[in-house]
């Protein structure tokens, strides 16, 4: 069995309540993605700063700690919210400091709208060496709905 992680970054707390899920599911442990930077606490000023963020191509610092020996991982579960119809830039600076060669990586987000599809592209195009399957929308998700992706 792989051992795998559950890493999230999470600005209003349902991609945290969706990554609990899973790593509850799979008996894996979590870890938080959390930048120094706050967001604003309003929707549209977060849009507003992210999208500066997007534009700048810039990379929140990151206050979480690194993984600790995080090349024992076979495979990560990455959860995010949609920004853009892509991954937040804190997920793109989180992914920068890791090598993730032989890696499987399974993306989920949650999203009022947008599916995973350019975040996944996204996390394949900064993750070389790695294999990046389909990502999910788990708004909601459920045992079963966990299990079944994780076959893919």
């Amino acid at each position: 069995m792989p051992k795998t992680l559950v890493a999230f970054f999470s600005k209003s707390g349902r991609t945290k309540s969706a990554a609990e899920t899973i790593a509850r599911e799979i008996s894996a442990p979590l870890h938080e993605i959390i930048t120094v930077k706050k967001y604003p606490r309003t929707y549209l000023m977060t849009i507003l700063e992210s999208r500066k963020e997007f534009k700048r191509n810039e990379k929140p610092e990151l206050a979480s700690p690194k993984v600790e020996d995080f090349a024992s991982y076979d495979r990560i579960i990455l959860g995010f919210p949609v920004w853009f119809w892509t991954c937040p830039m804190a997920v793109v600076s989180w992914l920068g400091q890791y090598d993730f060669s032989g890696k499987e990586i399974f993306p989920f987000c949650t999203s009022g709208g947008s599916s995973c599809d350019k975040a996944t592209a996204k996390i394949r195009e900064l993750c070389p060496g790695a294999n990046v399957h389909n990502g999910i929308k788990a708004n909601t998700i459920d045992s079963a709905r966990i299990r079944e992706w994780l076959k893919s």
